[in-house]
């Protein structure tokens, strides 16, 4: 400004102004050119291709009122220039913010007649030729120029275009409402654009439209926020969204969408045509036949630079949904953050804890499992990385802290913020607003797939980290623009870098997913709600040249299943995508090995031998907190003599109907204790138990939402549960109660006055850790004596092995001498709201206090014939959420 107005004096300055003139034609709007990172290789012509010019008579003056109230109120009222204006522009572009110049006519002057350089002497040419120009034109032929020569997005350059790109009518029929959605998106067509970000589109019209009624120019009552037309694609297929990622890159440079789209200018991407091509080719061919709906993501870059190799989130172009910049949880692909952040700690990757499942965790008020419930009692990290166990990594985190692991992530690559907001920690809703929790270590928080390439390519480049990027270099035909510097970061020791190879590498390895070269990753799979299904999958991997990342899962989460109806895994669809991908990529490029561990920290440093009992099984809590005096539960059955009462635990599940046809070949009776939720999801089941004359019991809504709670909040989950069994039945009585984990405190209380006997066990096989049939009928008889409620379970995981161990013991026990009764009773059951049950849902016998004679009788030892499968269930056995 002072080199303007002040230095060469008044009489200077009005010469420099006059040694500016007004060019005497626009230039035509001219494609720019994207190149693959070999400079010479096409990569995607983007250019404005819709463009009719139109005179100011010709658009609505609504649309008019709201360019001039977002860019320029005092249009009408000045010589061109804003001078605080220009000064406030300079000094953001010193400080390398950028900002545009302030005024209508400055906009014009720059857009239509000068580079894109952004220097002091290019803002002085831009006032100097604003000044000029409102010398010669009138406002309403410059507003008229102007409104002609804006890039509006979505491929159309000028206000016909835009009017017809976005509400598919002329500009003359524009109303206020329309208007400002294409006053909003002057200022970033990327930005604005509400098909590619809706909510800052309605705040900048919000904006607007609150200026407009603070000014008295609209009734706000007539105005509302219009309806739009989709975005079209100008590039279709996957490149499209490459061409988007590199104009948002190009816009934190201050070249905007308007100069990307008009100016020819020539931009060198990061990408590589051989891993692009293999990142398009191989996701074609992993969906090719697959459901509809599946979707995926990969993203790769170079871990010397930080430039993006190869980018895919979906193949229908520019402007559509871009999954590789979508959140999702990253479930086990996490966890090599956490082994970071333990080696940093001093904890050595050959440490041992307990990996036992299911465990419980001090801060964590329902017990942990791992995948499939894979046991390990005395583990390494490695060996928990390679079958990506959950309690292992969870103790870990426990023991440094889960603000120790974000802290890592933010590190690694994982930005501190998202929209705003922190990241890696509970929203509203959740357990910890604000806070990290240890699930954490499991990979709940959502990232994106381009943030998690990011983590491992910072693995890849032995703890150096740079920053992600798609642009090498931008040249215009004046010859401005920019090459990107590589920003770099020494973020971790290269020799927990190493470790943390060494361990993905067995990873890799053990999976058999090598891509014909050294090479270190991990999956992942997060659960979909309480289901035995997934709803994300996950491979992150690298080698020295390029570290990638494929995410695949659906636009609204939900089951994933394959071709073949089997649920995708991170071990499956993902890892063959990842190895292909990797293969293609780098073929005949050189082979460089991996780094050798470095052994950083202490051996003794896990938990191993240091948990207490109450971590094999959650059951073994039924001592940490007793029932109430008179609620205690019962452990016996109704009579005497040599009689077992089993029951049955964390149902109905998909194992339901196998138990149920043994037990009707055997004419035995059990107790079946009912999760609500599993009612709801199979009500059919629970028809079933009832029809077939077996007792219920109420396990809870959720079972593993509970820790202890009170006796209030008990009765209130008892009264939903016991609600969804009479959805199933009604009519029904529920007989028995039994608290989740065996842990009753005050719930006990709370099940017996509602009418349920609280239920207790003598005989406990652990069935659920998955010890093998012979090893749970092996338990079962050791611990067997008269009058024992035997606890096994049909829910809560894969009961297949309870199931074969019950086709050996139920026949022995019989030919043994031992009658199945029921447990005692020591409330009277009621019968739930709702109908009396029809001859084909017949309720449980009725319990009173005493014991009836004619109680459970005992059945034969013949054989009858199998009962009918009852109806397939249409979802798996819900288990607590865990990830592989």
């Amino acid at each position: 400004m002072s080199a303007f107005w002040v230095a060469g004096g008044i009489g200077a300055a009005e010469a420099y102004v006059e040694s500016i003139p007004v060019p005497g034609a626009v230039p035509q709007p001219q494609a720019s050119v994207l190149y693959y990172r070999d400079g010479r290789t096409i990569l995607a012509r983007v250019g404005a291709t819709d463009h009719n010019d139109v005179p100011l008579s010709a658009i609505s003056p609504d649309l008019r009122q709201a360019v001039l109230l977002a860019e320029d109120r005092d249009f009408y009222d000045h010589a061109g220039v804003s001078v605080r204006g220009v000064a406030r522009a300079m000094v953001a572009d010193v400080n390398g913010s950028h900002q545009g110049a302030s005024t209508i006519t400055q906009q014009y002057a720059r857009n239509a007649f000068l580079s894109q350089r952004v220097t002091v002497d290019r803002k002085i040419q831009e006032m100097a030729l604003a000044i000029n120009l409102e010398r010669q034109y009138s406002k309403d032929e410059i507003l008229d120029r102007y409104l002609n020569t804006i890039y509006y997005g979505r491929g159309a350059y000028g206000i016909a275009a835009a009017a017809n790109a976005y509400f598919g009518v002329t500009p003359d029929k524009l109303d206020f409402a329309q208007g400002a959605v294409l006053a909003a998106v002057i200022k970033d067509p990327w930005l604005y654009d509400p098909d590619h970000n809706a909510g800052q589109a309605r705040r900048r019209w919000n904006w607007i439209f609150a200026t407009a009624r603070d000014a008295g120019v609209i009734d706000p009552a007539k105005v509302t926020y219009p309806p739009i037309r989709p975005a079209g694609s100008a590039i279709g297929g996957p490149l499209g969204l490459v061409v988007d990622q590199v104009e948002r890159e190009l816009g934190t440079h201050g070249i905007t969408s308007q100069q990307l789209h008009t100016r020819g200018l020539r931009v060198v991407t990061t990408l590589d045509q051989a891993a692009q091509q293999s990142a398009m080719t191989s996701v074609k061919k992993t969906l090719t036949g697959q459901p509809a709906g599946l979707q995926a993501a990969l993203v790769a870059l170079n871990p010397s630079t930080g430039g993006v190799l190869a980018y895919y989130g979906g193949d229908r172009g520019s402007g559509y949904f871009d999954n590789a910049s979508a959140m999702h949880p990253a479930a086990s692909t996490f966890k090599p953050i956490v082994l970071a952040a333990a080696l940093t700690k001093g904890i050595a990757y050959q440490s041992k804890w307990d990996g036992s499942s299911p465990r419980l965790f001090p801060d964590r008020g329902v017990p942990l499992r791992n995948h499939g419930n894979l046991q390990c009692p005395e583990c390494t990290l490695q060996h928990a990385m390679v079958d990506s166990l959950n309690t292992p990594f969870y103790a870990v985190t426990a023991q440094i802290g889960p603000d120790k692991v974000r802290d890592m992530a933010v590190r690694l690559g994982i930005p501190d913020k998202y929209a705003g907001q922190k990241s890696m920690v509970d929203v509203k809703g959740d357990p910890a607003p604000g806070r990290t929790r240890g699930d954490i270590s499991l990979g709940r928080y959502a990232v994106l797939p381009a943030d998690l390439a990011g983590v491992y390519a910072t693995l890849a480049g032995n703890g150096v980290r740079h920053e992600r990027h798609f642009v090498q270099a931008v040249t215009g035909a004046d010859g401005s623009g920019y090459t990107t510097p590589d920003k770099a970061a020494a973020v971790l020791d290269p020799k927990v870098a190493a470790d943390v190879t060494t361990v993905l590498q067995s990873v890799v390895k053990e999976h058999g997913i090598v891509p014909g070269r050294p090479a270190a990753g991990k999956t992942g799979t997060q659960q979909y709600l309480d289901t035995l299904d997934n709803q994300d999958a996950w491979m992150a991997g690298y080698t020295p040249e390029m570290a990638s990342v494929v995410w695949i899962g659906k636009a609204k989460p939900g089951p994933l299943r394959d071709a073949k109806n089997k649920p995708i895994e991170g071990d499956t669809m993902p890892s063959y995508l990842w190895r292909d991908f990797t293969e293609t990529a780098l073929r005949g490029e050189p082979v460089t090995p991996l780094p050798r561990a470095a052994h950083v920290g202490r051996l003794d440093a896990g938990d191993f031998g240091k948990t207490g009992p109450q971590a094999k099984s959650p059951d073994t809590v039924a001592n940490l907190h007793a029932a109430a005096a008179g609620y205690e539960p019962v452990v016996h059955t109704e009579h005497s003599g040599k009689r077992l009462a089993l029951t049955f635990d964390d149902g109905p599940s998909a194992d339901t109907p196998a138990v149920l046809d043994l037990l009707a070949q055997y004419h035995v009776k059990a107790t079946f204790c009912i999760v609500g939720e599993n009612a709801t999801w199979y009500p059919e089941l629970v028809r079933r138990i009832v029809a077939d004359g077996h007792r219920l019991c109420n396990h809870s809504m959720h079972h593993d939402d509970l820790g202890v709670i009170s006796e209030a909040k008990s009765r209130a989950d008892i009264l939903e549960a016991d609600a969804a069994i009479a959805a199933a039945v009604p009519g029904a009585t529920v007989t028995y109660y039994r608290a989740p984990y065996g842990d009753f405190g005050p719930s006990a209380k709370a099940g017996g006055k509602l009418g349920h006997t609280p239920l207790g066990w003598v005989v406990d096989p652990d069935d659920w850790l998955l010890p093998g049939a012979g090893v749970i009928v092996s338990r079962i008889k050791q611990q067997l004596k008269p009058r024992a409620v035997v606890l096994v379970h049909d829910g809560g995981g894969d009961r297949r092995q309870t199931v074969e161990a019950l086709r050996t013991l139920v026949p022995d026990l019989l030919a043994d001498g031992w009658t199945f009764d029921f447990p005692e009773t020591t409330v009277t059951g009621k019968p739930l709201p709702g109908p009396s049950p029809s001859a084909s849902t017949p309720q449980p016998e009725s319990s009173s206090v005493s014991p009836s004679p004619s109680g459970s009788p005992a059945p034969s030892g013949s054989v009858s014939p199998s009962a009918s499968p009852s109806e397939a269930a249409t979802s798996g056995s819900p288990e607590p959420s865990s990830t592989d």
